[in-house]
C-alpha cells in the first residue's frame, strides 16, 4: 500500500532522476498559462471573429522559456517553423539553445496533434542535441496552445519534456511569440 501521496509519481519513474521534484510544479504553471490563454482567447475570438474563424497554414515563432535540469532552470531561447496539414495535424521543426556551464543546441523535426481543435497541440518529435560537442538524440513530448492575437500574430504557452541518450530528462517551459502566413 501506498504510504503517502508523493510514491504515486515514485511509481514507474525511478530511471528518471529528480524527475518527482520538477514535475508538479511545471505542470501546475503550465495549466495556469494555458487556462489564462484560453480565456483571454475565447473573450477576443468571439469579439474579433464570430463563432468560427480559420487558422494560418504556415507560422514562425521566437521561443522564450526555461529549461529544468539537474535541478537548476537554464534560459532557453528558440525558433520554431510549422505548417498545419489540416484542423487535426501540423508538422514543424524546432531550433533551441539553453545556456548553461556547457552551452546546449537543440535540433528536432516533429508532428503535431490536434484532437480538440487547432489551437491545442500534443506535439512528439524526434532529433539532436549537442552539449559540450557531443551528439544526443532526443525524443520530446509537448503541450502547447496557441492563442491568435491580431493580424494572424499567436502567444503560445508551451510544456515540454526531452528524453535524451544517456542523460536526465529535461523539462522545457515557456512561450512562443509568433505570426502566421
Amino acid at each position: 500500500m501506498i504510504a503517502n501521496h508523493s510514491e504515486l509519481f515514485d511509481i514507474g519513474f525511478q530511471d528518471f532522476q529528480g524527475f518527482n521534484s520538477m514535475l508538479p510544479r511545471q505542470v501546475f504553471a503550465f495549466f495556469v498559462m494555458a487556462a489564462s490563454a484560453a480565456a483571454v482567447h475565447g473573450q477576443e475570438h468571439e469579439e474579433s471573429h464570430g463563432s468560427h474563424a480559420g487558422h494560418s497554414k504556415y507560422a514562425i515563432a521566437g521561443f522564450i522559456g526555461s529549461t529544468h535540469v539537474h535541478g537548476e532552470d537554464e534560459f532557453t531561447l528558440g525558433i520554431e517553423g510549422g505548417m498545419n496539414l489540416n484542423e487535426t495535424w501540423s508538422i514543424g521543426a524546432v531550433v533551441e539553445r539553453a545556456e548553461r556551464e556547457r552551452d546546449s543546441t537543440l535540433v528536432l523535426v516533429g508532428v503535431g496533434w490536434h484532437p480538440i481543435g487547432p489551437e491545442f497541440r500534443i506535439q512528439l518529435g524526434v532529433g539532436r542535441k549537442d552539449p559540450a560537442g557531443k551528439e544526443e538524440n532526443v525524443f520530446r513530448a509537448g503541450l502547447a496552445y496557441e492563442v491568435e492575437l491580431r493580424n494572424r500574430w499567436f502567444v503560445k504557452p508551451y510544456l515540454a519534456s526531452d528524453f535524451i541518450d544517456n542523460e536526465d530528462t529535461e523539462i522545457v517551459y515557456g512561450f512562443y511569440f509568433g505570426r502566421g502566413f
